[in-house]
């Protein structure tokens, strides 16, 4: 061998060598990590036995401790284990006896318990399983069960087990409250009262009374709010209750509202309203109890109504007002858009309107488009003529019906009577179909029966009115007529006694004149020349008179007529054969003395010229008749045929020709009794005398 390869091995040995130590020492370090690590697992181990020991018993613990029912069985439903609430609920104690969970399923549950447990082995748990269960001393509980499958390490189901909780004093709170529910849906159902649930102003619930009363069904009430069914005008002030509701400021309200029913007329109703709140003191909903209070209600606004429009005509003369006032009242009461009020117009066969509301009126209080209809045309014609109201359900079916300012679909008609005449018409429109009742109807009929006589009253006033209009124009026509004609009278009078007094001063110079040369012939009709002269004279001077007699009286003067009496006897010529008497104490009056002597001077003038006795007697008598004086100038002369009683009075009108007699003095005593708004009259028999009445208006 050579040197050479000597070396090599040598130097191969040492690299061995030092490979060897390498190794040993690295098997050195991993023994020592191997005895540390297996060191480590140990203590690991140790506190794993620790920690597993102290886990069971906690386990131990809380299934000895559990507060609900717990218990083991094995998958042929044999009870292995239980706790001592289970122990308590079943009455079993399996240390001391077996038992099956079969054995204490309640008999008409054994298809549900059956069923669960199939669940149980098919998908290793079930929860929520309520049924019966029969315990140790025959009685009956009701349980609550979540229950899983217990599995070996090799995921093989080896047991199950379940908590069981007693759920019976739960399940009869439950059932009371349920058959307390059932009560109350009861109560509720057939309450007589409506009964409504809301939540944020929808409807949840309602009972039959309030659907009937609206005639909604109960799903069509669901789809709606309280405020779809209340009148617009009413639902701000509930509103306004359930916002102090909202804040806690209150828990109930009481208001009197109305609802609109599906077929558009009014609910009215007492609804209380009550919160219902969580535990939070939150609303969860309301609670309204609805009383119908549509006839009281009706009742009252009637007699509010009637009330108001009798205390608001009261007193009234003026015919507008008055209806102004009617159709005020009846719109508010009927809540309607228009009421007219017509007056009918006999003379034109009319129908007019004179008050309006609503739509109608204008700012200043007049009508807008004032109407008037032909009595017999349209439906307030035809009321107008036979007086008996009508109520249109649709005025679209019937051709009578008169579009005013727009078209209304509902219309009551209804006619003011007054002696079984119609004088008036109360029209009402609405633009809703149907709008109108038999209710309101009855109610115009009264209203229409309180206004008729105050109505009548205030047309009657209204034609007196237009009729001294007229007479105050006639008057004034009539005193520049009598002004006038005083004025020709004077004009005439002296124009005619110009030339008869010229013809008399001709017949004296002519008689003068041939003094002693005129037979008896021609002075006799020189004589009658002059008579004739003096009778026309006087006949003049009487129409002067009489025309003079003015329309008025003047009554600011105080009249004895004793003292007038005593001075007529002084300047009438009374012959010695007449006496004139004064039977009772005449009185004092107030007018105008030139007119009250012309009266008396008259009638004892006439007393004297037509008495043919030889003793006449002139009697003046007088009787206090209250509103009235009478007096009365009595003679026993030659009378007067009763049928000349009328024409006496009249002007020109003398019954026995006389040369002092024009026929006007009995004229002129009418015409001033008439002016005293008095009466005179003659009571008389032929040869037995005459007595004239006459009266003084005080």
């Amino acid at each position: 061998m050579s040197q050479e390869q000597i070396d090599i091995l040598q130097r191969a040995l040492k690299r061995e060598k030092a490979a060897r130590k390498a190794s040993e020492k690295i098997l050195e370090e991993k023994s020592l990590q191997l005895y540390n690590t297996a060191q480590e697992l140990k203590d690991v181990n140790q506190k794993l036995e620790h920690l597993l020991d102290e886990k069971t018993s906690q386990l131990q613990g809380i299934f000895e401790n559990i507060n609900d029912a717990y218990l083991v069985m094995d998958l042929n439903g044999n009870v292995i284990k239980m706790n001592d609430a289970a122990i308590d609920l079943f009455g079993y104690n399996i240390e001391k006896e077996k038992i099956n969970v079969v054995s204490l399923i309640y008999n008409k549950d054994y298809g549900y318990a059956m069923k669960s447990f199939n669940e149980l082995r098919t998908k290793g748990a079930f929860t929520n399983y309520t049924a019966r269960v029969n315990t140790r001393n025959k009685g009956v509980r009701w349980v609550h069960i979540n229950a899983s499958v217990v599995f070996d390490k090799q995921k093989k189901p080896i047991a199950a087990q379940g908590i069981v909780r007693d759920i019976t004093e739960a399940k009869r709170t439950e059932k009371l409250i349920e058959d307390q529910r059932q009560e109350l849906d009861v109560i509720v159902e057939n309450s007589s009262f409506g009964i409504v649930l809301t939540q944020h102003s929808d409807i949840i619930r309602t009972n039959e009374t309030f659907q009937k009363a609206l005639g909604y069904t109960k799903q069509e009430l669901l789809e709606r709010t309280i405020k779809e069914v209340s009148v617009k005008e009413d639902y701000p002030l509930s509103k306004e209750y359930i916002a102090k509701m909202e804040t806690g400021e209150i828990d109930n309200f009481v208001i009197d509202k109305r609802y609109k029913k599906k077929d558009n007329s009014i609910l009215w109703a007492k609804t209380n309203v009550s919160a219902v709140r969580d535990s939070s003191g939150n609303i969860k909903y309301q609670v309204a109890i609805i009383e119908d209070i549509t006839l009281e209600r009706e009742r009252s606004l009637i007699i509010n109504m009637i009330n108001e429009v009798a205390r608001s005509i009261l007193g009234k003369e003026d015919i507008y007002e008055i209806a102004h006032e009617i159709t005020n009242s009846i719109a508010h009461y009927l809540n309607t858009e228009d009421c007219v009020i017509y007056i009918v117009d006999q003379e034109k066969a009319t129908v007019e309107q004179i008050a309006a509301y609503g739509e109608k009126m204008n700012t200043d209080g007049t009508i807008i488009n004032r109407m008037s209809i032909k009595i017999g045309e349209g439906i307030v014609g035809t009321v107008a003529v036979t007086g008996k109201p009508e109520l249109i359900a649709n005025t679209d079916l019937d051709k009578r019906y008169v579009t005013d300012t727009i078209k209304r679909y509902s219309e009551l008609v209804v006619p003011i009577l007054s002696d079984n005449k119609v004088i008036g018409i109360i029209d009402s429109e609405h633009s809703q179909k149907n709008y109108f009742t038999q209710k309101h109807l009855e109610t115009l009929q009264n209203v229409a029966s309180i206004v008729s006589m105050q109505l009548k009253s205030a047309i009657n006033i209204r034609e007196r009115q237009n009729a001294e209009n007229q007479n105050k124009t006639l008057l004034k026509e009539l005193e520049k007529s009598n002004n006038e004609l005083q004025e020709y009278a004077h004009i005439v009078s002296h124009d005619l006694k110009s030339p008869l007094r010229s013809i008399e001063a001709l017949t004296s110079w002519i008689k003068e004149d041939n003094k002693g040369k005129l037979d008896e012939t021609s002075l006799k009709n020189f004589s009658l020349i002059e008579m004739t002269l003096e009778k026309m004279e006087q006949l003049i001077s009487d129409i002067l008179e009489y025309s003079s007699i003015g329309a008025t009286t003047d009554e600011s003067e105080e009249v004895n007529i004793n003292t007038l009496i005593n001075d007529l006897k002084q300047v009438l010529y009374v012959p010695e054969n007449i006496s004139i008497e004064v039977a009772n104490s005449l009185p004092i009056i107030k007018g105008d003395k030139i007119k009250f002597q012309q009266v008396f001077q008259n009638l004892i003038s006439n007393a004297i010229k037509f008495n043919d006795k030889e003793k006449g007697h002139i009697i003046i008598d007088y009787k206090d008749k209250k509103s009235y004086h009478q007096f009365s100038v009595s003679d026993n002369g030659i009378g007067i045929d009763k049928k000349y009683y009328d024409t006496i009075f009249k002007i020109f009108n003398s019954l026995k020709q006389s040369k002092d007699s024009s026929g006007i003095g009995l004229s002129i005593v009418k015409k001033i009794i008439d002016l005293y708004k008095g009466n005179i009259w003659v009571t008389s028999e032929l040869n037995k005398g005459t007595t004239f009445f006459f009266t003084i208006k005080k």
